[in-house]
């Protein structure tokens, strides 16, 4: 393998590595990212360790400080708002597209990540780092099944940076708020997050009743957006500047 061939595979595993990090909130907001402090962990030359956090400043997961270095992209209340209006512009679009194009294979994937999603528990005060991740991927691979009917790609990839974004704030305030002992849940926060709630938006969805679905999205979104912004000030998760 050449040098050059060499620096490029491993900027991407670093790249790899780093932006899960980040997504997943292993990588707190405000972290240091130390080009030679990276290396030494991961095993990796400097070189493609900057090349890696170039591209993840490119997308906003790192900020890049002169002559400082690199940090985890900070959290702040403006850009969830701003991400929360982004998400339900884009989402209502795309899902009212696939109610119109979307076909059996469609439907079938909606059921089958609604019956996964299902199948494990909802996030509560206590729960373990690793039932958290399960219920995470399952809740998301079934919003993105009711979107995946929707034949604008550039509209469901522009959904897709936006939720990665809003991602990060979901990890932090959910990590936080279960954090707490068993019996510390939010009842508005539980009945959000419950299958109830995402059952009768699938039910919506498949019975391609355009007007109930968008009221149901528009509403499950606006009451995620009131109740993330409310808790993300009220636990202080913010990075500091």
């Amino acid at each position: 393998m050449s040098e050059g061939a060499r620096i490029r595979s491993q900027s991407g595993e670093a790249y790899r590595i780093l932006r899960e990090a980040i997504l997943s909130g292993a990588a707190a907001p405000g972290t240091r990212l130390g080009p030679a402090e990276l290396s030494a962990r991961l095993g990796i030359g400097a070189t493609p360790i900057r090349e890696a956090l170039s591209r993840l400043s490119a997308e906003n997961l790192a900020i890049a400080f002169e002559q400082r270095g690199f940090r985890v992209a900070p959290l702040s209340a403006g850009e969830l708002r701003e991400l929360l209006d982004l998400r339900l512009s884009f989402e209502h679009e795309a899902m009212q597209r696939s109610m119109h194009a979307g076909d059996a294979h469609w439907e079938a994937r909606i059921i089958a990540a609604f019956h996964m999603l299902n199948r494990c528990e909802v996030p509560h005060a206590g729960q373990s780092a690793q039932g958290f991740e399960v219920w995470s991927q399952r809740h998301d691979a079934f919003h993105h099944a009711l979107l995946s009917g929707c034949d604008m790609p550039w509209l469901k990839r522009f959904h897709g940076v936006t939720m990665e974004q809003i991602e990060r704030y979901r990890i932090a305030i959910l990590k936080a708020q279960y954090r707490l002992p068993a019996g510390n849940d939010s009842t508005e926060l539980g009945a959000l997050l419950s299958h109830d709630e995402h059952a009768r938006l699938r039910d919506a969805v498949l019975a391609r009743d355009e007007e109930r679905a968008g009221t149901m999205l528009t509403t499950h979104i606006g009451r995620t957006a009131s109740l993330f912004s409310a808790q993300f000030e009220a636990l202080d998760i913010a990075a500091p500047p």
